[in-house]
Order: structure tokens, then sequence, then C-alpha cells
């Protein structure tokens, strides 16, 4: 359940069951509001196409200006040409994700972004980071980068584990005006207490869960909303819901249902 707003991995709560491993390559995290945000891993594939889109860029973007520079004064601004050259390889692509939101041409035509590993948009030092070591990940034979997401959890090359970065699918929302909840009546809602307004990151939060939860299978649901749910109702100081998924929906159901103050 992809969304814009901030995430970030929290240990579970007193009472909160620990965390399953995932059923698929999601990765589920926390915002600071206990909701669950989900992010589909790009894998090697894709990013490997998107790289290759990002070469062929700064290839006729090179060829293009050595051109341009040979045929305007015959060499006196190679030089110039090689610095430029330097920036596109090394720190283009960086400056390119920063103010792109973690993406490059490639990645956008991929349809993939880079975040920090705790959902949060990539900063100026980890871009930096990730690729400067890209010429590592690609050394051969062996090309370690590849061998590096094929055997971590979260698909990450070694500039990736290096930064704190992953790289998901970007997924733009489609729906138009608040998801709404397509199940029948709620048997937990009595949970949520009288009066309870949710701030406005958690309805977007969970507008973008209700707006996912119909792809989901049950345990899929039930594995995301339990990570939310049992912090709710423990900060509510109520008995933990026997169906998590129905309890977010409940909370949601409330708070498009009253004006927020």
């Amino acid at each position: 359940m992809p969304s814009d707003s901030p995430a970030a991995n929290v240990p579970s709560a007193p009472g909160m069951p620990g965390r399953s491993a995932p059923l698929d390559t999601t990765l589920v995290l926390v915002s600071p509001e206990n909701i669950a945000f989900e992010y589909r891993l790009a894998g090697p594939a894709p990013r490997a196409i998107a790289f290759l889109i990002d070469l062929m860029l700064l290839v006729a973007v090179g060829g293009l200006t050595l051109l341009v520079a040979s045929v305007i004064s015959q060499g006196a601004l190679l030089g110039f040409w090689l610095a430029g050259g330097f920036f596109l390889w090394w720190g283009g692509s960086a400056a390119v994700e920063v103010l792109a939101n973690g993406q490059t041409p490639g990645k956008r035509a991929l349809g993939i972004r880079v975040v920090s590993q705790d959902g949060l948009s990539i900063n100026v030092s980890q871009s930096i980071l990730r690729n400067f070591l890209r010429a590592i990940d690609l050394a051969p034979p062996f090309l370690p980068g590849l061998v590096s997401m094929v055997v971590t959890s979260r698909l990450q090359r070694l500039g990736d584990l290096a930064a704190g970065t992953i790289v998901v699918v970007d997924r733009a929302a489609t729906v138009a005006g608040p998801p709404r909840v397509d199940s029948g009546p709620n048997l937990v809602a009595e949970l949520v207490p009288i009066g309870f307004t949710p701030s406005l990151a958690l309805v977007e939060a969970l507008a973008s869960y209700v707006g996912r939860r119909r792809v989901l299978g049950p345990a899929r649901r039930q594995e995301i909303a339990a990570i939310a749910g049992r912090r709710l109702t423990a900060a509510w100081g109520v008995p933990p819901s026997h169906d998590d998924d129905a309890l977010l929906c409940a909370v949601y159901e409330q708070a498009i249902r009253e004006p927020r103050r």
C-alpha cells in the first residue's frame, strides 16, 4: 500500500505479536501513526533495464556534446567535456534521483523509484553514496550487486545496503475521491472509541489501505492490518480485535463520515 506519507520501522509494542515473514515480495513498513504501508520491491530485471536506459541516454548526451565541442573548437573544449562526462557518470544520476523523488528517466520508464529503507524520500547523501558504489556493484565477472540483490531479503545491491535505500514499484493513485469499504456490517466497530479523531496522516494511510485491500488475500489483509490494529487497541485500552482488517475499516469509515475539526 504505497503512500507519500512518511513511514518508519518501529519495534513491536508489548502485547503485539511479532511480525511474520512476508507472504510475497511486498515490504510492510509502519508509519509514526502506527499504520502499515505496503511497498512492492523491484526485482533485478526492471532495475537492470532502467539502468540500461539511463546508460543509453548518458551515451547519447555525451556523444552529442562531444560532436558539438569538436565542431566548434576542434578539441579546445575536450577538457570541459571530460569533466562534464565525469559529473554525469558519478553525480548525474544522484542529482536526478534527488530532484525527481527517487526516479531517473530509466526508473520512471519502468515504474520504479528509490526510497530510504524506512519509507522516506531519498536524500542527497544516500543518492550520492549508492551511485558512487555502483562501480563496485557492476564489477566483473561476478557482478557483486546482482549477487547482493539475490541474497538479501529487500533485494538491495551493495550501494543500497551502504546508503540504506531500497527500490520499489511506484504505483500512482488512481482512485478519484475517498475509496469505500466493500464489505458488509462491521462487527468490531464498537471497539473504536466515541469521539476518536484520527490525524490527517492516519486518514490518508487508511484510505490507501482501503483502496488496496480488495486486491489482497485474507491472510495478507490480516498481516498488514494487525500491525496497526493491535497498536490502536492498546492505545485505546481495549482488548485486541479478532479482525484487525475490519477494525481499520471501521476507523476509516468513521473518519470520512465525521468532518475533521
